[in-house]
């Protein structure tokens, strides 16, 4: 079996759903036109929260959730076979499974009114977002203890790496922004949360990428019992 679309599925539909969505609701008038990323004129969330850019946003976002458990599913049992410790993959697959959650958590009760949904959508968003980029730093930190020899595979991991630290550097500007001028982050906190996520999506389409670099299929193998390659 190629295992190779699951990656690039599980890092486009995300972004394809949230543009698509964004599209919709702003030709609805649901939202305004601006590019999200540097206007903040809304948040992903608004994006989705009525119809009909909701329908469209939880009809995709589901199956994303899906998919990115499968991809790091995929990306256990390929380290398995590189020879990585036991330990640090059971983790990342933990943190990729809470992720998940998280993000199935806030997609079915989005455009829900109450403080109880408003609460689940805050829990699911921070496990979504915390938890895969612990994953992501768990399956890079896993990378590079194992030296690649290529040097295509060297520098996707690098760049890998590279996205992890703009990560927790925007992540540590938005806290520190919040804490000395909470008017002023306000104002471009959906900004942010754009390019947050869209940073997350391209680790995931650098695993892609690396999967493809590799080649790797895989595979059951008959005989003495089930095994992967």
């Amino acid at each position: 079996m190629n295992p190779r679309p699951v990656a690039l599925w599980a890092a486009l539909l995300p972004f394809a759903a949230v543009h698509l969505t964004y599209l919709l609701a702003a030709s609805h008038g649901l939202v305004d036109w601006c590019f999200p990323y540097t206007g903040a004129c809304t948040s992903i969330s608004a994006t989705g929260r009525e119809a009909p850019a909701s329908y469209l946003f939880r009809a995709t976002m589901l199956p994303a959730a899906l998919l990115l458990f499968a991809y790091w599913w995929l990306n256990s049992v390929w380290l398995a076979a590189l020879g990585s410790a036991a330990g640090p993959r059971r983790w990342m697959l933990v943190l990729a499974a809470i992720a998940s959650l998280g993000l199935v958590a806030y997609v079915t009760v989005l455009g829900e009114a109450g403080a109880q949904w408003q609460r689940q959508r805050r829990i699911g968003v921070v496990l979504f977002f915390t938890f895969t980029y612990l994953a992501q730093l768990l399956l890079v930190a896993q990378l590079r203890r194992l030296q690649p020899q290529a040097p295509a595979l060297r520098r996707l991991v690098a760049a890998m790496f590279g996205v992890c630290v703009l990560l927790l550097a925007l992540g540590l500007v938005t806290v520190l922004w919040d804490a000395l001028d909470a008017a002023g982050y306000d104002a471009v906190e959906d900004a942010f949360e754009w390019n947050l996520s869209l940073l997350l999506q391209t680790n995931v389409l650098l695993g892609y990428c690396l999967w493809r670099c590799c080649g790797w299929r895989l595979a059951v193998v008959r005989g003495g019992g089930k095994g992967w390659r």
